[in-house]
Order: C-alpha cells, then structure tokens, then sequence
C-alpha cells in the first residue's frame, strides 16, 4: 500500500526539522537564532517555530539552551584545564554569570559543585557514583580508529529503552532486505547523541543506522547521514541491555577518568552483531564505541 501525501509530507517535514536538530548540535557554540534555523529548514521563520514545537514538545530556545547545558555539562568533568568562564564561551552563552545562573536552573547546583562533584550530573546523583562491587573485572577497552561511515537512519526521539527503538533497528532491517542492499560487509550501529543521565528522556535522540554504498539515496522515512571517524574506546559486550547499562556506567566512571584520554563531541554508538530478541537468553552482543581524543 502506497503512502498517502499526508504521510508523505509529514516524513518530509520531519526530515527538513530534524536538520535543524543537527544543526544546533554541531554548532552550539555559535550565535543560534530563529532565522538561521528556519534557513536550514526551507521553512518561514513563523512556520518552523510552530512546526518544531508541534513535533518535539520544546521551542527552539528550549532545544538550544538545553543542548548547550549538555554540551557545558560534559566539558566540566572532561575539560578540567578550562576555566568555567571559558566553558560558557564555548558553549555560547553570553557570560559566565549567565551561564552560571542557567545552570543552576536546570540541573539544581551550580556549575562549581557539578565540576567538584562530577557524579551529581554523569549519573543522576552521587549516590549512584558506584555501579557494581569493587571486585569487578575491569574492562577491556580496545583503542581503534574507525573512518567515517555513510549511513542510512532512522531517527527515533524518546527514552532510550523504549521498544521504538527496537521498531527502528527492525524497520531498517526490512527495509534494507527489500532493497537488497544487506550484505556481510554492512554494519548496524546505534547511535546515542544524548547522555540519559542529563538530558530527559522524551529528548533523547536515538539514530538506527546501516552502513550503505555511495548510490542509495533518501527512500521515505529513511535518510542519509554522514557518521564522524576518529579514535574510539571499543568495549565488546555480551550481556541483557541493562547490564550494558551499567557497563557503560563503569565505562564512563570507572576506565575514562584513569585513561589518559578525553572524551569528545561525538555521539557515543554500538555495533550491533544480533537481534537480543531472537537470542535465547535475550543477550545483546555489540561493541560499544566512545569516541575520545588524548
């Protein structure tokens, strides 16, 4: 059954927003402002307002204000050489007053505590600082560096275990059967451009994505997007999705402070090498990718 135009032109409406959400993403640091925004979409400025609020719960502002948090959030604990005042800067706030008083709105403390207390917002609150006994085996994080990939997606918004995530993974799946583009060199991965435990989970923004030749094009609710290369922390894991969970808590809390290396602005992925629901005991076996810099 054909799509109607209504479905058709609500995929296309989704697509052209969802620009702009990569846009404030990649470019937080600059002078965001509605028109700019609205010129990414091809909408007018009245229209993209309505139409970004309409379809993810938040106004532009909002979306801006709370990328640049995250953004100045992570760099507090990753960036210790930075100023705080420089942080502001790099994440496009006006003045580290400003910064300072923003901050303290959303997350609950301020930008001097969340520095000496990194765990009240890497994971919620300190009293979660230890994932598991002290007696754990450490992990066994590979350094690799991975080119850039060219990707088929598709975009979820919404907490990140929630089952569309999954529907996501399955509609690409299918998608690439009926095409026949699935082949043995391919790779699925899913990518995580929020970190759940600072950004709410209706604003978590999860991509399903194939890897694909150069000749595949937009096809319907499936788009095309460029994934950054670059050095990675690889972990391989075999274990249920919440014990990735925590895995990826120690992997935050536990090897990254004592790695010599910092994490970055991109997205953190998994490599996925099954269906966890096809497997008996419901294991999810990926590779979860950190990207990192010295």
């Amino acid at each position: 059954m054909s799509p109607s135009s209504n479905e058709i032109q609500k995929d296309e409406y989704r697509f052209r927003l969802n620009r702009a959400i990569d846009y404030i993403q990649n470019h937080y640091s600059e002078d965001l402002n509605l028109a700019k925004l609205a010129e990414v979409t091809h909408f007018s400025k009245y229209h993209f307002h309505r139409l970004f609020h309409e379809c993810f719960g938040e106004t532009v502002h909002e979306c801006i204000q709370r990328v640049r948090l995250e953004r100045a959030s992570h760099l507090l604990v990753a960036n210790v050489h930075a100023s705080i005042a420089e942080i502001a800067e790099m994440c496009g706030f006006s003045s580290s007053q400003n910064f300072a008083r923003v901050f303290r709105g959303h997350f609950g403390f301020s930008p001097t505590l969340a520095r000496k207390n990194a765990d009240l917002h890497m994971i919620g609150n300190s009293e979660n600082a230890k994932t598991g006994d002290e007696n754990e085996t450490p992990l066994s994080v590979a350094i690799k560096e991975l080119p850039s990939d060219r990707v088929a997606y598709i975009r979820n918004i919404g907490p990140y275990r929630s089952e569309s995530n999954a529907r996501a993974m399955e509609l690409l799946l299918g998608w690439a059967i009926a095409k026949g583009f699935l082949d043995g060199s391919m790779r699925f991965m899913g990518v995580c451009w929020n970190d759940p435990e600072t950004t709410p989970p209706q604003e978590c923004i999860f991509d399903a994505c194939l890897t694909i030749p150069e000749n595949v094009q937009n096809d319907g609710e499936i788009r095309i997007q460029y994934l950054p290369g670059g050095k990675l922390a690889v972990l391989h894991c075999e274990a249920d999705w919440e014990t990735i969970s925590t895995i990826r808590k120690r992997l935050f809390n536990e090897w990254l402070p004592g790695s010599g290396f910092q994490r970055d602005d991109r997205p953190l992925f998994f490599i996925h090498y099954n269906n966890h629901n096809m497997n008996r005991l419901k294991l999810a076996i990926v590779d979860m990718c950190l990207p990192i810099k010295p």
